[in-house]
């Protein structure tokens, strides 16, 4: 079982919380497997197994009620009157009216509640009244850190001929672009680091058993999270759509613009339903929409938004096996990683420039720009390196650290003066410091 150490102590930690805890992110992010985990230490602490219930409504083995009244009734029928109970409720949002179960259950005082949910459209109905009922953990598929701490066989304690064998291997080969190719998806990696000797040298074998795995979520989570949540009839404009944004990640996007990509290329019908298939998408966590902020006003721009995936493998899904330094892909594993750190993530507007992340958390600011491979030039990092500068003249931003970083850890620059931190995305991305 992965050791998803960060969202075990955030879970924990909330335990004396009176409010439900709620866990919400993409689908086979591993929820469900924090869960199982919360409830093993549980039972090891002394917790009788009669004080803990379980219930998967996506699970049609067991006949369990799917509607407000009914799941109010069950829970009370299970439940003693004296005694702490623990109640874990998985992708709640199946269940008609689940909010009306939740505040009844919680009104009796007894009940530690604890919820996971693969749709955002729970989040945005009147949330300034519910986060009083609910304490939101937005869950997310595996970081860097995370992937590299848990498969990295130099990570693995032990000795011997094994271990040294697969040290050795681990030196020659590259952990970065082996997440960079097939993500964070746990579902992706299990039982391949029992399998092969390490996942740092992927071979064709390998590559063959994660592409299938990553094909069939990306189908789980179009079909269950996206088609029927949204009742979706035209599944190919829906691919075509997914196909324009995917292909133009971390670019400037909007709802107009890819009704006229569409219309040039693709299709030519029912485009009045573009703008409900993209919230659908949101809703899933398959895409999220990041606004522009004006750094010199602080307002949020209703222009120059841009989407990105809630998972960048599932670019592999849909339009294949990429180059490690396809356009986006950077820019979208770092915007992952901020949100992840606690930060709200914007991008950034000065005058005619643009900043590809501003992000805030606080009174923290932190800004920073993204150099792929194939845009690793003299010209564009001329061109954001001036950019970063001329926050220096806005007093609010001065001290604020700024960041220039690489996608390729080879790519060598003289730095600038101007207090800019030149970095590779790798070596960010294991930063265990504030940054």
């Amino acid at each position: 079982m992965l050791d998803r150490s960060d969202y075990l102590d955030i879970i924990k930690n909330a335990g004396n919380e009176p409010r439900a805890k709620m866990l919400a992110g993409i689908r086979h992010s591993g929820k469900s497997f924090l869960f199982y985990r919360f409830i093993s230490e549980l039972k090891q602490a002394g917790i009788d197994n009669d004080h803990i219930i379980h219930l998967s409504f996506e699970n049609r083995i067991f006949d369990i009620p799917r509607t407000a009244r009914g799941i109010e009734e069950f829970i009370v029928k299970k439940t003693g009157k004296t005694g702490k109970y623990y109640i874990f409720f998985d992708e709640i949002q199946v269940v008609s009216g689940w909010e009306k179960a939740v505040s009844a259950l919680l009104r009796r005082q007894k009940f530690d509640i604890y919820i996971s949910t693969s749709s955002a459209a729970l989040l945005s109905v009147n949330y300034a009244e519910q986060e009083k009922k609910y304490f939101l953990i937005n869950f997310k598929p595996l970081s860097f850190a995370e992937y590299k701490k848990e498969f990295a066989p130099e990570s693995k304690p032990g000795c011997g001929l094994l271990n040294k064998a697969m040290s050795i291997r681990n030196s020659k080969c590259n952990h970065f672009d082996n997440y960079v190719r097939y993500g964070g998806f746990p579902a992706v990696y299990s039982g391949l680091s029992e399998t092969y000797t390490g996942l740092s040298c992927v071979g064709a074998e390998e590559t063959e058993t994660i592409n299938f795995r990553l094909n069939c979520i990306y189908s789980s989570i179009l079909l269950n999270d996206v088609v029927r949540c949204a009742n979706i009839h035209n599944v190919e404009l829906l691919e075509h759509i997914i196909n324009i944004v995917f292909i133009g990640i971390g670019k400037e996007n909007s709802t107009q613009r890819i009704i006229e990509n569409l219309r040039k290329k693709y299709y030519k019908k029912n485009l009045s339903l573009v703008g409900r298939y993209l919230k659908a998408l949101e809703n899933a966590f398959v895409l999220k929409k990041l606004h522009c902020c004006n750094l010199l006003t602080g307002r949020l721009l209703r222009t120059n938004t841009k989407y990105f995936i809630g998972d960048h493998s599932l670019l592999n899904a849909v339009i294949g096996l990429r180059d490690r330094a396809a356009d986006g892909i950077a820019e979208n594993i770092l915007l992952h990683d901020l949100e992840r750190r606690g930060y709200t993530v914007y991008s950034g507007k000065l005058g005619k420039s643009s900043v590809d992340f501003f992000a805030k958390r606080a009174d923290t600011f932190i800004f920073l720009q993204v150099i792929d491979k194939g845009a690793g030039n003299e010209d564009i990092l001329k061109q954001k390196t001036e950019t970063l500068n001329s926050l220096n003249s806005i007093e609010l931003f001065s001290s604020q650290k700024k960041y220039m970083l690489f996608l390729d850890a080879g790519l060598r620059f003289k730095q600038e003066a101007g207090g800019i931190n030149y970095v590779s995305l790798e070596e960010f991305l294991l930063f265990t410091n504030d940054i």
